[in-house]
């Protein structure tokens, strides 16, 4: 008994039937470190944890976790705190919020309030934000400073506030951008000493003339049809779709493409029309014949004596698409199979070119690669050694070296090893009642 039981635990902790997968050491982060337990080797499912230095913020998981070989999900990053000083504060002539200027750390992503002092206009907005350890500060304009002559233009805008001789250091004008230009920086500008602060660029959009797109043979989704061109502006994007009857030359399997306007010259793809060229049909003939037929043509299955149209849609008629003809234009042989079922976590034992098989034809199938064998047996009396007077779990290989059941039918299952047994009258006799997997051999 006692080397049966060393037989057993020979097979439960064998390094070749060991399916975990292992990680290397996990990386470490700046400003941060691993605060879990480490190991000298990280298998299948084993966690590591983060943690960040005092005032820096985690972005990203707290835990990662070997999967396949891999850590996942990808590595946090610890952000960095920004530091206000009473200098800068002071130079700049504001405060925080609530008349606060002293030395301060502010977390990444929380933000502040600011004020100017007195006799200073503050240019907004007034609310700060760190990111990973930068903020821009508001500027404050001094009320006392010179006065500034008549606003600087800026190209495709306009300034949108009353124009004034004389502007006191202090004052702001606005400014918008025409149709379809974008603005890049803020529509303010201020007074600032007897200077303008810095004026907004109206950025161009994109052109798309009527002329490209009728000779690539494409439109706007949706579009109105327009005599004038098409502007996108900066940073939109505009979905453009084949005409009828055409697909994109660069995929036949797609017929919308997205143009993104980013600054640059956009590129419009070239659309095809949609063809198929005449069906080869064996064991039978097809009406209208052509030598090329067009997106939406149909064309009329005849099969010979003794054969049949498949699928059958009631009408043998096929349509020319643009992934060709639908359904595929073939005769078969009367109580022909078509291709044989998918099944889970299994794969056919040879490989075929027909489509079609005829009555009779047996097709094996085999396990998938890290799947087991599950084998549905009869309910019968199996005299095997005894292990426990309970449900034997995990026996792993032993079960199939002591005996060979009597099946009824084989699958397939990703499930691990589990052996169902009931005890009958003395220990040395057990009675089959479910079911077990047995794992295929690596």
């Amino acid at each position: 008994m006692k080397g049966w039981l060393i037989l057993v635990a020979a097979f439960l902790l064998w390094p070749g039937y060991s399916s975990q997968n292992v990680c290397e050491e996990p990386d470490e982060i700046d400003f941060g470190e691993i605060v879990s337990t480490e190991k000298a080797k990280y298998l299948e499912n084993d966690r590591v944890q983060y943690r960040c230095n005092p005032g820096y913020v985690l972005e990203g998981p707290e835990w990662i976790q070997c999967k396949g070989q891999e850590w996942t999900p990808r590595l946090p990053k610890c952000l960095a705190p920004c530091r206000i000083t009473r200098q800068q504060l002071s130079t700049k002539n504001m405060f925080v919020f609530g008349g606060q200027r002293k030395t301060r750390f502010i977390q990444s992503n929380d933000s502040l309030q600011f004020q100017c002092s007195e006799g200073y206009v503050l240019v907004a907005p007034s609310v700060r934000k760190c990111v990973d350890g930068y903020m821009e500060l508001p500027l404050c304009i001094s009320e006392r400073g010179k006065n500034c002559s008549g606003p600087p233009k800026i190209e495709n805008g306009d300034i949108t506030t009353l124009s004034e001789k004389q502007y006191r250091s202090g004052s702001l004008v606005e400014f918008r951008c025409q149709r379809y230009y974008a603005m890049e920086g803020h529509n303010r500008s201020f007074c600032d000493n007897g200077t303008w602060t810095k004026v907004p660029i109206c950025l161009d959009p994109c052109m798309i003339t009527k002329a490209e797109l009728e000779r690539q043979k494409i439109e706007v989704k949706n579009g109105k049809d327009e005599s004038e061109n098409i502007y996108v502006q900066r940073g939109h994007s505009i979905e453009l779709t084949c005409k009828s009857g055409y697909v994109l030359a660069a995929d036949s399997s797609q017929s919308a493409s997205i143009i993104h306007c980013d600054g640059t010259t956009p590129v419009i793809p070239n659309c095809k029309e949609i063809t198929c060229n005449s069906p080869r049909v064996s064991n039978g003939s097809f009406r209208p014949q052509r030598t090329a037929y067009h997106d939406g043509d149909l064309i009329r299955i005849r099969c010979d004596s003794g054969f049949v149209f498949k699928p059958d849609n009631g009408g043998q008629v096929v349509e020319c698409t643009k992934n060709g003809w639908s359904p595929p234009a073939k005769c078969v042989p009367k109580n022909a199979c078509g291709l044989p079922p998918r099944r889970a976590n299994e794969q056919p034992t040879e490989q075929w070119d027909a489509e079609t098989f005829v009555h009779g034809h047996i097709i094996s199938y085999k396990c998938r690669p890290g799947t087991a064998q599950e084998y549905l047996v009869a309910t019968q009396e199996i005299l095997i050694m005894p292990v426990l007077n309970l449900t034997v779990e995990r026996i792993l290989l032993l079960v199939p070296v002591l005996f060979i059941p009597v099946m009824k039918g084989i699958r397939c299952s990703a499930n691990l090893i589990t052996v169902n047994v009931e005890q009958m009258d003395g220990p040395m006799r057990f009675l089959i009642v479910k079911k077990f997997n047995v794992p295929l051999q690596k």
